[in-house]
């Protein structure tokens, strides 16, 4: 694997709260320059998450994240021919989504299955940090739907019909059903006090899952400071810096249009 000394020594530190001094724009068109073609495919495979994101803002009518490997016009036409530019013909399970739910309404409503179908995947086929990645993003979301489901009295079972239920993650989820506090599995420990803390304010909720994860990710590209599981870490907390920032600003136009309302 190739070893990058002089691109991983121009990454500036980064802080959350803070506006970093490289954006994710700038990172990517760095990265298209200096990594070879090889290498540059583990950054398009990272932001593959970023662009099933996409799809469910396609469906929902929400903001499409430029951040990924596709424009909203290229994921429309790939969605009318069930394959991504280039001719990358969609997965199986993607199809299978996308044709057994024809109303866009109950794509998003039950995306969870989705996206958790491709994390699983990555996980299993990729390798390194973007195989941890893949792996951790898809726990904590199925982490949060176990916490929610007791919260809101949701039957677990049913929440988690379309996964494996011999899977020890989801056995152990599902081992909650009955309990009268769920207890997260043993790696996503610290999660019980964050939803505990935050349950009932979904923006401080949302800030304090992203710092959780912006501390975990340090921990999948081990101690090699030039290799390409660096890159794609640094990669992945700078999209969590720039997300932070990002819902500061989305309070920041809440709180504005809240005095507005209340002067006029």
């Amino acid at each position: 694997m190739s070893e990058y000394y002089f691109l991983t020594s121009l990454f500036p530190p980064l802080v959350i709260e803070h506006v970093p001094a490289l954006n994710f724009f700038e990172l990517k068109e760095l990265l298209s320059i200096n990594l070879s073609a090889k290498d540059f495919e583990k950054v398009e495979k990272f932001l593959s998450i970023i662009d099933m994101d996409n799809l469910r803002a396609f469906w929902a009518k929400e903001p499409h994240d430029k951040r990924g490997n596709y424009t909203r016009e290229e994921v429309e036409h790939a969605l009318a021919h069930l394959a991504w530019p280039e001719d990358k013909e969609f997965p199986d399970y993607l199809k299978e989504f996308i044709e057994k739910r024809p109303d866009d309404k109950k794509k998003v409503e039950e995306f969870a299955i989705l996206m958790s179908q491709f994390l699983k995947e990555g996980a299993e086929e990729e390798e390194g940090f973007l195989s941890e990645y893949f792996a951790f993003e898809r726990g904590l979301r199925l982490v949060l739907v176990g916490f929610r489901a007791k919260k809101l009295g949701r039957n677990i079972s049913k929440e988690f019909q379309y996964e494996d239920a011999t899977e020890p993650l989801i056995a152990e989820i599902l081992a909650q059903r009955d309990a009268a506090v769920f207890e997260p599995p043993f790696e996503f420990r610290e999660l019980k006090a964050i939803f505990l803390s935050f349950s009932e304010f979904p923006l401080e909720l949302h800030k304090a899952l992203l710092a959780y994860s912006f501390g975990k990710i340090e921990e999948f590209y081990g101690s090699s400071l030039f290799s390409m599981d660096r890159i794609l870490g640094f990669m992945a907390r700078l999209l969590i810096v720039e997300r932070w920032l990002e819902l500061d600003m989305q309070e920041g136009i809440t709180m504005i249009g809240k005095i507005e309302g209340n002067v006029r």
